[in-house]
């Protein structure tokens, strides 16, 4: 499965300096000014919350929370839609600074973060702008009353797509972020990184293995660290998530595992169970059982 590592930005404490530069260069070269009343965050709070759009093979999640009156942070996600894999994704900030509010991307295939200024705020239409920029140069978030969104992503011109978003039901918000942290922890567990699997691990774990070998977290970990068993690549085919509860889900899957056992190479197709159980906030594997198909 191919891993999508996103650049940081500032932390939730963090201050926003480092951007200062990049966002006055992106307002000289705005041919644009700012509309008289686009210099505060505060029309754009209808924006927090869980948005998703429903394309052909893929849905897209896009998430927007307040740091403060002047910081929200978002993200944006791709998924395709028979396996729930992350295909891109990028980390997003709208900014109130400098008279105006930006609106920050950084995405894996940029050095550094994208600025776009706010110039029209008007009539439930928000525009954001950055004509030095080569795609997109333009990007337009049209309000449909509480619960819907049209995004348009364009040069300016007639080059570009739209997308259509709903606010995320309470459902699809958990399903979401349970595939968010079951792709975490296979990543953790490909790279045999100990303090993410810990996190991604409650403290009674009980992971059943294909050939039918049960192991407890630590158990699980160690043979990780050793070699004993090596996560060398995790496909998933089709995941269905079940919320049991706020806080209990379980995912229903089948996927690619290429695995080592000891010096033997294993190229397995799985069908798993997965139960996972939130945990001061995240979501940590309680219980996994699997079976090899033929």
């Amino acid at each position: 499965m191919k891993r999508l590592r996103l650049p940081a930005f500032p932390g939730k404490g963090a201050a926003v300096n480092p951007f200062i530069p990049l966002l006055a260069a992106a307002a000289i070269l705005s041919s644009a000014p700012a509309g008289a009343d686009c210099g505060s965050l505060d029309e754009l709070r209808w924006l927090l919350g869980e948005w998703t759009a429903d394309g052909s093979k893929m849905t897209f999640h896009e998430s927007w929370t307040a740091l403060g009156p002047r910081n929200f942070e978002g993200t944006g996600i791709e998924r395709s839609k028979p396996d729930g894999a992350v295909k891109s994704g990028e980390d997003l900030r709208l900014l109130e600074m400098a008279g105006g509010v930006y609106y920050i991307s950084m995405v894996a295939h940029n050095e550094l973060p994208i600025a776009f200024r706010l110039t029209t705020c008007a009539g439930g239409v928000f525009v954001f702008e950055n004509p030095a920029h080569d795609f997109p140069k333009r990007l337009e978030y049209r309000r449909d009353g509480e619960d819907r969104l049209a995004v348009r992503v364009s040069d300016g011109g007639d080059k570009g797509f739209t997308l259509q978003f709903a606010r995320a039901t309470a459902a699809e918000e958990g399903a979401a972020t349970v595939l968010a942290a079951e792709d975490a922890r296979f990543a953790a567990m490909i790279a045999g990184d100990a303090e993410a699997m810990r996190n991604s691990f409650a403290d009674d774990l009980s992971y059943t293995h294909s050939s039918g070998r049960v192991e407890s977290r630590e158990q699980l970990i160690a043979s990780i660290g050793n070699g004993a068993m090596r996560y060398h690549a995790i496909t998933p085919a089709e995941r269905q998530v079940v919320m049991l509860a706020a806080d209990a889900a379980l995912v229903r899957g089948t996927g690619r595992f290429e695995v080592s056992a000891g010096s033997q190479p294993l190229d397995l197709q799985i069908r798993y169970l997965a139960v996972y159980s939130r945990e001061q906030g995240a979501w940590r594997l309680r219980s996994w059982q699997s079976l090899r198909l033929p």
